[in-house]
């Protein structure tokens, strides 16, 4: 059994809720299940019952809690032990794609660093489809993902970002169907997304004139009188008095976006300091 197990135990026994305990832990209530049921295989044996008023637990898992408290300390006196000699904090792996590192990610830490500052982050850039990769093999503890991509674990939709058309002022939308396109890296999901759009939209195929590995690039390019290029977000640094982001709309009339999402490995629950950075995350953009 790992710390956190035995901080689980305690929690659900002074709580009696699963979902009170898990709120109380930073976990989701599926979370706190899975190592619940992990223990109880571990030991084999049934350490709670469950009812419509929550849980109750047994005489091996009363016997359980009755250590956790003994196992808690003596894992707190190590940490304490080891923090005073290196004085380090631990280090996050986080994944990020470059629109999200460039829009969001100094923000989201310096608030984070406000508040807590109790984690070393190492920022690791990298397209959607890689990190999702990244994340299922361990190499990340946490990935930032634009697009919804299949995943087996814990993940939370932070937001949703909107497409736009970064064009001179003055253009509409039917004025940039023969301006070059500056394309931008787009992971696969969302180059689908673009082609139906502009298929839908015009009737033909797209006319990239250009390739570049990163918004920024596209966005000086266009600002070099270059053509035009598609960004998600409206929060990029561009010059307002020139330039203009279109709003791109599907054939129903609604916004064409993608969502953005949260992904942690399985080695997150076993930190409390990454635990409260996801929390703080999800309080940051409110997510659901």
């Amino acid at each position: 059994m790992k710390d956190l197990d035995w901080l689980v135990l305690k929690k659900l026994y002074e709580k009696k809720s699963i979902s009170k305990a898990a709120e109380d832990l930073y976990l989701t209530q599926s979370a706190l299940t899975k190592r619940l049921r992990s223990i109880e295989q571990e030991w084999g044996v049934e350490i709670v019952k469950r009812s419509s008023q929550g849980v109750t637990f047994t005489e091996d898992g009363r016997y359980l809690v009755k250590k956790a408290g003994i196992m808690l300390d003596f894992f707190g006196e190590i940490r304490e032990h080891f923090s005073e000699r290196h004085g380090t904090k631990e280090l996050l792996r986080i994944g990020v794609p470059n629109s999200f590192a460039r829009l969001h990610m100094p923000k989201l830490l310096k608030a984070y660093v406000d508040k807590y500052n109790q984690l070393q982050f190492k920022t690791i850039p990298n397209s959607s489809d890689m990190l999702i990769r990244q994340i299922t093999d361990g190499t990340l503890d946490i990935a930032i993902v634009c697009g919804d991509y299949p995943f087996l674990g814990e993940k939370t939709r932070l937001f949703e970002e909107e497409l736009y058309i970064m064009a001179p002022v003055g253009f509409n939308l039917d004025d940039v169907e023969h301006l070059p396109i500056i394309e931008s890296f787009l992971n696969p999901m969302v180059k689908l997304l673009l082609i139906q759009w502009w298929k839908d939209h015009f009737g033909e195929v797209m006319h990239t004139a250009h390739y570049v590995p990163y918004p920024d690039i596209a966005i000086e390019m266009v600002e070099n009188g270059l053509g035009i290029c598609f960004l998600f977000g409206s929060g990029w640094n561009i010059d307002r008095e020139r330039f203009q982001l279109i709003p791109i709309y599907n054939k129903e009339g609604t916004p064409v976006s993608r969502n953005v999402w949260m992904m942690l490995s399985d080695s997150c629950c076993k930190s409390q300091d990454i635990m409260d950075f996801v929390t703080f995350t999800e309080n940051y953009y409110q997510a659901n």
